[in-house]
């Protein structure tokens, strides 16, 4: 069992990015990411999909979805939000 469990550690299925828990965003921190990172997206409504970044010295792919609600919903209140994968 020990040496599975070393074997597995030292692949990288265990301690891999991809298990990372996904950031949330919201309000201006949103707004700022969408367009970042989808610049052409029509809004308001729901915006997806995968955008790349640099992580050190190599890029690397990461998958959104966030939500910009219209302007009457912003007037009372509701905010722009995005899950982020990395």
């Amino acid at each position: 069992m020990n040496k599975f469990f070393v074997s597995l550690t030292l692949c990288g299925l265990l301690v891999s990015p991809a298990f990372a828990a996904p950031v949330r965003l919201k309000g201006a921190k949103a707004d700022a990411f969408i367009a970042k990172y989808f610049p052409n997206a029509d809004i308001p409504g729901p915006v997806e999909g995968s955008f790349t970044y640099k992580k050190g010295a190599r890029t690397a792919v990461g998958h959104a979805s966030c939500n910009v609600p219209a302007m009457g919903a912003r007037s009372e209140g509701e905010v722009s939000t995005c899950t982020v994968k990395y």
